[in-house]
């Protein structure tokens, strides 16, 4: 077998270095949203290895420019942080507790639960609602591994009816089709198959 040489510097691009990277939002900017609503919907990501699309600004991309259909990022909670309660529609997600306690909740209404300790994993099956939070007293970081052959086909993630309602009650209804708009998940009903 032949193997390849490589030299430091074709590796730099191969490396993330955390203390390095800058959160990643997973929205476009609309200033007519507030800033609480994308920090309920998104945590602090940073993405280390994604397929980066044509286009992506510089600086916005991810570490490691990485295969299409597979991202590994760390999403960084302080304790009480947690994402709505979503379902992947096509794509499988899978969670490892690096530092704090993690609670995964699935099942619409989020009916089961387990606490994940450092370096605890779960593999998340798509089509099934799930949820994370920090129930620990610090702040927490989750490894997130998602792959999903048609990463650049909208409509994957859908946020439950109760925590739209929720987001509506809160931020006003005509913010759900504006997050929609600007983060990709849906806030709205997703169209029927």
């Amino acid at each position: 077998m032949r193997t390849l040489k490589i030299t430091t510097e074709q590796m730099r691009s191969r490396i993330a270095r955390f203390g390095e990277l800058r959160a990643y939002m997973n929205h476009t900017v609309d200033t007519s949203i507030p800033q609480e609503a994308f920090d309920a919907v998104n945590p602090p990501l940073y993405l280390l290895m994604a397929h980066a699309a044509e286009g992506t600004r510089e600086g916005t991309g991810p570490a490691i420019v990485g295969p299409k259909g597979m991202s590994v990022g760390i999403v960084s909670c302080m304790p009480g942080d947690k994402v709505p309660l979503h379902v992947h529609r096509r794509s499988r997600e899978v969670f490892l507790c690096l530092t704090g306690r993690f609670a995964l909740r699935w099942n619409e209404g989020a009916t089961e639960e387990t606490t994940l300790e450092p370096f605890d994993m779960i593999d998340v099956p798509v089509g099934v609602y799930r949820q994370f939070e920090n129930v620990g007293q610090e702040p927490g970081l989750l490894l997130a591994i998602i792959t999903d052959e048609r990463e650049d086909e909208p409509g994957d993630i859908v946020i439950s009816p109760e925590d739209r309602a929720r987001f509506a009650e809160r931020f006003g209804p005509a913010i759900l089709e504006k997050l929609t708009a600007t983060t990709g998940m849906l806030f709205t009903d997703p169209p029927t198959e």
